[in-house]
């Protein structure tokens, strides 16, 4: 990585980026985004000399700390990462204004005394190129320059002493705060929201379940059955095209043909059917018995075991530390109709963002604009999540203060 000199940052700073960026920027509106997913603010996390972005567990903000080598303004490309994460999040939750606060850190020597103001002077200049750099950056994302301030600060507010080097690179920095226009809601959570005994509300789960890559390499399909019906019923035999070697009386899922959710992944959804038990193994062949049919039952429909699908659930709802958000894509059901307290929804996160059985999601409308004028985020409901694949999950409604559309945002902390 090139180091730019002190000496040469006057002339630096003078080049006029953003004005040539600002035309390139349309272009990279359309790029398909994904919400980042946020660690809650650590002392750790803050006194790191790596870029960073959190969300403060008290006032709710999102926290950006962009990190620079000494005497440098260049963007590392951890730096690079997070503002790609703070770009899809602006972008997705509707851009906002916001300040950038430049820091350097204060380096004293034999030769060169603040009473001078020569440090004073280049430490201005510094935090000046750093926080620009980081403007550029983002006007070359795609955001608006009209909505970013920078302010200049020199080498105050240290977040540690300026003593060591280790110290000096914590506050060599870029500073961010998006404010989080949900927290006039909070108040209103907080007297209403609760854990929930996960077992009181499994009589309100669906029959629809999800399947990545690993879950569908156990799914086989049912070719004939020993009462040689093509309408299969409870205490049938049936019998499956892949061999299962698992313990007596093991449960499958008997289920309809797995459809894809997206195009994007392979991850698919099925309807569940009814249950069977495992009884053997026989040339390649596994037997069942159907336990019960929930819907009618026929060869050529599919059985997979029940625990590939069913993730082990905790006994009480909890929330995640993560801050990890997603869209609603749909009722469960795939119906028209919008969905409500104890109904179900899927969204468009999974096992790979990190996402775990019992956590919590609370369900907002993001911000809007009518007529020019913008409308805040609304707070809608909450509920949990109870099965997940890995790209997707599905959430039963516990609570909802009104109908929730696929226009709606899941979010694990607000």
């Amino acid at each position: 990585m090139k180091i730019i000199k002190i000496t040469k940052l006057r002339l630096a700073l003078v080049v006029p980026f953003i004005l040539f960026l600002t035309s390139c920027a349309d272009d990279k509106k359309d790029e398909k985004l994904s919400f980042p997913t946020l660690e809650v603010c650590s002392q750790q996390l803050l006194n790191s000399d790596s870029s960073f972005m959190c969300i403060d567990d008290e006032t709710r903000n999102i926290q950006v700390n962009i990190k620079f080598a000494s005497y440098s303004f260049a963007l590392r490309d951890n730096a690079k990462k997070t503002l790609d994460e703070l770009y899809a999040f602006l972008r997705l939750t509707k851009e906002q204004p916001f300040t950038i606060k430049g820091y350097a850190s204060k380096t004293e020597s034999a030769l060169l005394k603040d009473s001078d103001h020569l440090i004073t002077k280049q430490n201005i200049e510094l935090s000046q190129a750093r926080a620009s750099s980081v403007k550029t950056y983002l006007v070359q994302k795609g955001l608006s320059p009209d909505n970013i301030k920078v302010e200049v600060m020199g080498y105050q507010d240290p977040v540690v002493t300026n003593d060591t080097q280790a110290n000096r690179s914590v506050n060599q920095r870029v500073e961010i705060t998006i404010k989080s226009q949900l927290v006039q809601q909070l108040d209103y959570l907080r007297k209403h929201f609760k854990h929930v005994n996960i077992d009181h509300y499994k009589r309100f789960f669906s029959n629809v379940y999800l399947m990545d890559k690993q879950s569908s390499e156990y799914v086989a399909q049912i070719y004939d059955s020993r009462e040689k019906r093509q309408v299969l019923t409870s205490h049938f035999t049936i019998f499956v095209n892949q061999p299962f070697y698992a313990d007596d009386g093991q449960i499958f899922t008997i289920a309809s043909k797995p459809q894809p959710i997206s195009e994007f992944n392979n991850d698919m959804k099925v309807f569940k059917l009814g249950e069977a038990k495992y009884n053997y193994v026989y040339k390649n062949i596994t037997a069942l018995t159907i336990l019960n049919t929930n819907q009618e039952v026929k060869i050529g429909d599919y059985a997979i075991p029940t625990k590939m699908i069913t993730p082990e659930l905790p006994e009480q709802s909890f929330t995640m530390n993560k801050k990890i958000t997603a869209n609603v894509m749909e009722d469960v059901q795939n119906t028209t109709t919008l969905s409500s307290s104890f109904n179900n929804i899927i969204i468009n996160k999974g096992k790979a963002d990190g996402l775990v059985p019992g956590a919590e999601m609370f369900l907002y409308m993001p911000e809007t604009r009518a007529d020019g004028y913008p409308i805040p985020p609304k707070y809608l409901g909450y509920g949990f999540i109870y099965r997940l694949s890995d790209h997707y999950s599905i959430i039963l409604i516990i609570n909802s203060l009104q109908e929730i559309s696929g226009e709606a945002m899941a979010t694990t902390r607000i």
